[in-house]
């Protein structure tokens, strides 16, 4: 009897959870995406705005390598978004630098993904969606690394385009970051993001889309 009353109620929830968004037009479920994607804004723009504060304290000349290497792995993009064209700029240079003062680190595809980026939002914020796309598509031209292999590509810069309407370019970013990150999870998140791009839906490209997708019946 026990066990029949756990079935049925299980039974009972299952509509409940996936109607409940009416589809990727639910101007709720926009609302919660629209939501997300302030969220992670804020958080990025915070963490950046931090990393300059600790920069009052020990200049980035005074750090060593490593360190180095750790703040701009962290902040290059960051600073493309938030800052100054020459700030930004700076930041670069200094990440192509230390790929030539590093000959180890040199192997690792973490820079030219994360410099591409980085000159992709600046292009963005002047207004080149063009020029921004281009950077997007050349981020992958990478080896990859432990990082990009585990966690994957940069996901801020095709937020944006996504948002406005760039689809095709987001769906070329995906394959071609399948070349270096292919885990069995990132297969999963790639797949979804393709089913909610052809269904038209908002994304956060995070992985509480998996949810959403089934939330939204898809």
């Amino acid at each position: 009897m026990k066990f029949t009353i756990i079935v049925f109620l299980v039974l009972l929830t299952l509509p409940t959870f996936a109607a409940k968004y009416s589809g990727c037009e639910d101007p709720q479920y926009k609302a919660y995406v629209d939501k997300r994607l302030a969220f992670y804004k804020k958080l990025e723009k915070e963490r950046y705005e931090k990393a300059l504060n600790e920069l009052d304290d020990r200049s980035f000349e005074s750090m060593d390598k490593s360190e180095k290497v750790l703040f701009l792995n962290s902040n290059t993009v960051l600073s493309a978004r938030f800052d100054t064209k020459e700030i930004a700029l700076k930041n670069i240079k200094r990440f192509e630098l230390l790929q030539d003062n590093m000959p180890f680190y040199a192997k690792s595809g973490d820079i030219p993904h994360l410099v591409n980026i980085a000159r992709g939002w600046m292009a963005l914020n002047e207004g080149d969606e063009k020029a921004a796309i281009g950077y997007l598509l050349d981020s992958t031209d990478t080896k990859g690394s432990p990082v990009l292999g585990s966690f994957g590509p940069d996901k801020t810069l095709i937020r944006a385009l996504y948002q406005r309407g760039y689809n095709d370019a987001v769906l070329e970013y995906l394959k071609f970051s399948e070349s270096f990150w292919n885990t069995e999870s990132a297969k999963n998140y790639i797949e979804v993001w393709r089913k909610m791009i052809k269904s038209g839906c908002a994304i956060q490209f995070q992985f509480y889309d998996t949810t959403s997708m089934k939330e939204l019946g898809l």
